[in-house]
């Protein structure tokens, strides 16, 4: 009689191995590597620290290079004393002037909101610093005599998320607007590493807590649940990440919003209970009262799939890595739980193709 057991779905390094043709887990093992050369990259910028400081920063990037924009605003928060804002290549508002810094980030340098952001932040006569791999966003920069961050092109923009922020955190602190960030920078890399070890393929689903997380999602939509503080931003990155890698839909919501009106939607969606999975972004060092607003709304939801991601870490610079280290093996986790190849985007690269004036594929065209 035959007494092997089965190899657990996201144990199966043969899974891996047929579905992950372009090596993604090779990508996000090495994501805290990543962050260490892009450490070296912000490092090495060489700024005069200006006469006066910028009355306000803003940042501007789309997709990928948004969230970049979004993370490195919520880390530096709690230690720079100029407001800083994060915009996902909206119009540059009238509060940026001839006082403000501009960040703009694209990872390719060809994004057409990126472009248009420069120009009106020029046009503004803001101080403007670019993070870029290339394209035409570094060369107007060169012309425009424009402080450059150049980073490593080549690979998928949402898998090169620490070229895309570390080094805007660390510029913080070689212009002079913050103290101590390169070396907060540099604990929570340490802490990816550590956590690298229990949360890779090789440590068993039994084990595995990004496992244990995807497997309770695949299948479902799924709800992602921040609060009004870094999480939020995490929560943004889940939602993308699950979304990219997983081809499974994603949103968030934030708390307090969410216990104190949006769960009433979930009135209405009970008979679909089995198809929906709420994460709860977790931290232990809360001592507001978002924990009981969560623990209140996870009891009236008991009939859904709930569940919590601890974000574990010291300050807010490490929680933000490791909150992106997880949702990046999750997400990887559960496109491999679903059976399919995390690294194409095919409908987001249709319609790419359909803005480069080819012909609609049949997927985005409206009835007739």
């Amino acid at each position: 009689m035959n007494t092997e057991q089965p190899i657990p779905v996201l144990d199966d390094l043969a899974r891996v191995q047929s579905l992950d043709t372009k090596n993604m887990l090779r990508l996000i093992n090495d994501l805290p590597e990543q962050c260490e050369t892009a450490l070296g990259i912000g490092r090495s910028f060489v700024a005069e620290e200006p006469a006066e400081p910028p009355d306000v920063v803003f940042i501007s990037g789309v997709g990928d290079s948004g969230t970049a924009a979004d993370i490195a605003a919520a880390a530096v928060g709690d230690y720079v004393s100029v407001p800083v804002v994060a915009d996902h290549g909206g119009p540059v508002p009238k509060f940026v002037t001839e006082s403000a810094l501009v960040i703009v980030i694209d990872y390719s340098g060809n994004s057409p909101s990126a472009l248009r952001v420069y120009k009106e932040a020029k046009g503004h006569g803001a101080r403007l610093v670019c993070v870029t791999s290339g394209g035409k966003l570094r060369e107007i920069a060169a012309k425009d005599q424009v402080k450059i961050v150049r980073i490593p092109p080549g690979q998928p923009s949402r898998t090169a998320i620490g070229y895309l922020f570390v080094p805007v955190v660390a510029l913080f602190e070689q212009m002079g607007l913050g103290e101590g960030l390169i070396e907060k920078l540099s604990y929570g890399i340490r802490l990816m590493k550590n956590a690298r070890e229990t949360l890779r393929f090789e440590n068993p689903t039994a084990r595995n807590t990004a496992k244990q997380i995807a497997l309770a999602l695949v299948g479902r939509y799924v709800v992602i649940c921040g609060a009004n503080d870094y999480r939020s931003v995490l929560a943004g990155r889940w939602k993308d990440q699950i979304a990219m890698n997983g081809k499974t839909p994603a949103f968030t919501c934030s708390m307090p919003d969410f216990a104190l009106g949006q769960i009433c939607a979930w009135e209405m969606a009970g008979r679909e209970a089995s198809a929906i999975a709420t994460v709860f972004l977790k931290d232990s060092q809360d001592r507001t009262e978002i924990p009981a607003l969560a623990q209140a709304a996870k009891g009236v939801l008991e009939g859904f799939q709930i569940l919590d991601a601890d974000i574990k870490g010291a300050t807010t610079v490490e929680k933000l890595f490791y909150g992106i280290y997880l949702a990046d093996y999750v997400s990887y986790y559960v496109a491999l739980a679903a059976e399919v190849d995390p690294t194409p985007l095919g409908l987001a690269k249709q319609v790419e193709d359909w803005l480069k004036g080819e012909e609609a594929p049949e997927s985005l065209r409206a009835p007739s």
